[in-house]
C-alpha cells in the first residue's frame, strides 16, 4: 500500500510540470485567444469586444495568476468553459472520451491477438520462412510513422476499394483508426514479444520440461507465455497509456471525434481551458494505467507475491 501511495505522490510534480509547460507554450504563442474566438465565430469584433472577452476569461491577468486560478478551479472540479462555444470543458470531454477509449481498447486487443502468437512462434521457429517474412515486414513497418500507415489505409480502403467509411456515425468508422494503430503497434510488439519469449526458451528449465514429455504447445502457450506475461503486461500498460495520449493525429486524420481531435482543435483555436483539461486528464490516465499494471505485475510475478526469489518450475 505504501508503494502505491508513493507512486501517486510522485505523479503530482509530473502533472504540475506537464500542465505548466503546456500553459507556458500557449501563453507565449503569438496568436491571441480573444481574436481567435471572434475569427472562428465569423463575427466582426471591435477592440472593446476583444478586451471584454479577455477580461471575462482572465486573459488580461499575469501568467502565474492565470495558472494558479486554473489549478484552483480544477481542484474544485471545474475545468472551465471552452472558448470555442462556451460549453463546459468537462461536458465536451465526457462526450469525446468514449470515442478515444473505443479505438484504444480495440487496437490494444487486436495488437495482443496478433503479436503474442506471432512473437512466440518466431521465437520458437527462428529459421522458418514465416519467421523470416515476419521479421522483414516488422523491420520495414517499424520505420513507418503510424500516421503514414493511416493515410495509406485511408486511401486504399475508402478511395480505391470503397470498403470502409471513416465517418464516426457509421458503425464501421471505428475500424480504420483501430486498424491503423494496431498495425503501428504490432510491428514493435512482435519484435518485443519475440525477444521476451526467446529469453525464456533459452533458460535451463526448458530442457527439464521437454525431458518430462510436456508438449510444445503447452510449453509455449502455458509456461513461456505465463513467465513472459510480467514483461508483456508492463509493455502493454506503457503502450496503452502512451496510446491514449498519442491518438490526436490519428483521430484528426480519420475525423474521429475523440479526445485527441478535441485537443488538436483546441490547440488550433488556442482554447486554453480545453487544452489544459484534456492534457491533465490524459496524464492522469497514463499514471493510473501504469499503477494498475503494477497490480497485475504482482499477480503474475511470484517473486513479488511471495516477497522473495523463486525458482522457475
Amino acid at each position: 500500500m505504501k508503494y502505491f501511495i508513493k507512486r501517486l505522490l510522485r505523479t503530482i510534480p509530473i502533472v504540475i510540470g506537464v500542465t505548466l509547460i503546456t500553459f507556458s507554450l500557449i501563453y507565449l504563442s503569438p496568436s491571441d485567444p480573444a481574436h481567435m474566438h471572434f475569427h472562428q465565430a465569423g463575427a466582426p469584433a471591435t477592440e472593446e469586444m476583444v478586451e471584454q472577452f479577455r477580461h471575462e476569461h482572465h486573459l488580461d491577468e499575469p501568467f502565474f495568476t492565470q495558472y494558479t486560478n486554473w489549478w484552483i478551479s480544477f481542484l474544485k472540479g471545474d475545468l472551465g468553459t471552452s472558448y470555442q462555444d462556451s460549453r463546459p470543458v468537462s461536458e465536451k470531454m465526457m462526450k469525446a472520451a468514449p470515442y478515444t477509449i473505443s479505438i484504444a481498447v480495440n487496437s490494444m486487443v487486436l495488437t495482443l491477438i496478433v503479436s503474442i502468437p506471432l512473437g512466440i512462434y518466431c521465437a520458437y521457429r527462428k529459421q522458418s520462412f514465416l519467421t523470416k517474412l515476419v521479421d522483414a515486414i516488422t523491420q520495414v513497418g517499424i520505420s513507418i510513422p503510424t500516421f503514414m500507415i493511416g493515410l495509406l489505409l485511408l486511401y486504399l480502403f475508402t478511395s480505391v476499394f470503397h470498403i470502409f467509411s471513416v465517418l464516426p456515425k457509421d458503425s464501421t468508422g471505428v475500424i480504420m483508426p483501430s486498424l491503423t494503430i494496431m498495425l503501428g503497434m504490432s510491428f514493435r510488439y512482435i519484435k518485443q514479444i519475440q525477444k521476451i519469449a526467446s529469453r525464456e526458451l533459452e533458460k535451463d528449465y526448458m530442457k527439464g520440461l521437454r525431458a518430462r514429455g510436456i508438449g510444445t504447445i503447452s510449453i509455449l502457450f502455458h509456461t513461456v507465455l505465463r513467465n513472459a506475461m510480467v514483461e508483456v503486461i508492463t509493455l502493454t500498460a506503457v503502450s496503452f497509456g502512451s496510446l491514449l495520449s498519442g491518438v490526436a493525429l490519428i483521430e484528426t486524420i480519420f475525423n474521429w471525434p475523440g479526445l485527441g481531435k478535441l485537443l488538436v482543435d483546441a490547440v488550433i483555436s488556442k482554447d486554453i481551458p480545453m487544452i489544459q483539461g484534456v492534457v491533465v486528464w490524459l496524464v492522469l490516465a497514463y499514471v493510473i494505467i501504469n499503477l494498475i499494471a503494477d497490480l497485475f505485475y504482482g499477480v503474475f510475478d511470484a517473486r513479488i507475491r511471495l516477497g522473495g526469489d523463486t525458482h522457475e518450475a
